[in-house]
């Protein structure tokens, strides 16, 4: 072999293992998604001002109603600030059935909270949030019941860890070119096509879920998913023209199940 063919044969070696490394130069097989999140979310506890604030429960211009229910005579309230210059950073939440208010300054609420209460069971769905910012939206499911005192007590939640792990056994993905399918269970959900052209292709772990992780609980609490590209360029996740996945959720002791699922 000449040196110029030992040049040549170097040449199309470092451009096999660069496929090697990038997901679009890879078949069409499925592969699962990966998990932003290592370990469960720790909430935290309220600041000391909201704890003060919450030990008497007085709503006032401080907090915002999120729900009332006069029908069956139930309101859930916000808390928005604990002053004028003193903010009650994301927490502090109060119940109320009839002339009980039950006050949950540990309950972080986040920007976007929302309840209903379902008069049928009995049970009262708050969305708080775990984590906010550019790119980040992560929420959590709190269930409440009402004791036959009329005092609220948080009964079970989702944690976004446990969410995002339940995800990841149910995702797939399969990378052909530039194009990527989404899978549910092995089915096929939804294509998109990658645009972006000076990131360098895509890693070999292309898709991640965890930084965006809504719910839906106008009915039946539904999970809402939008998958993060992974490039060779930088460490930020990219969701542009990402499909939005959704699916019903069943809560139970052993942790969220998911079915019927569909893309947004």
């Amino acid at each position: 072999m000449t040196m110029k063919e030992m040049k040549q044969w170097l040449m199309v070696a470092a451009v096999i293992a660069l496929c090697g490394m990038m997901t679009g130069c890879k078949g069409n097989a499925q592969r699962p998604v990966n998990g932003t999140m290592e370990e469960a979310v720790a909430p935290g506890d309220a600041p000391q001002a909201v704890a003060d604030l919450m030990k008497q429960v007085n709503i006032d211009d401080r907090y915002e109603t999120l729900m009332e229910d006069k029908a069956n005579g139930v309101s859930v309230w916000s808390l928005l600030n604990c002053g004028d210059t003193i903010s009650s950073e994301g927490y502090g939440i109060v119940v109320g059935k009839g002339d009980v208010k039950t006050a949950l300054p540990n309950l972080r609420h986040g920007r976007m909270p929302r309840a209903r209460y379902d008069a049928a069971t009995g049970d009262l769905l708050i969305l708080g949030s775990d984590m906010e910012g550019t790119g980040v939206n992560v929420e959590r499911p709190y269930l409440l019941r009402f004791g036959d005192d009329g005092y609220a007590s948080i009964v079970n939640s989702i944690d976004p860890y446990e969410m995002q792990q339940a995800l990841c056994k149910a995702l797939t993905y399969s990378i052909d070119g530039q194009e990527i399918t989404f899978y549910a269970e092995g089915k096929e959900l939804a294509k998109a096509t990658n645009k972006m052209e000076d990131m360098g292709g895509f890693m070999d772990d292309a898709i991640y879920v965890g930084e965006q992780i809504s719910y839906g609980i106008e009915g039946p609490i539904t999970v809402h998913v939008t998958p993060g590209v992974n490039f060779v360029v930088g460490k930020v996740l990219h969701y542009d023209d990402m499909p939005t996945i959704s699916a019903t959720v069943t809560l139970d002791e052993s942790g969220p199940k998911l079915s019927d699922f569909k893309v947004d």
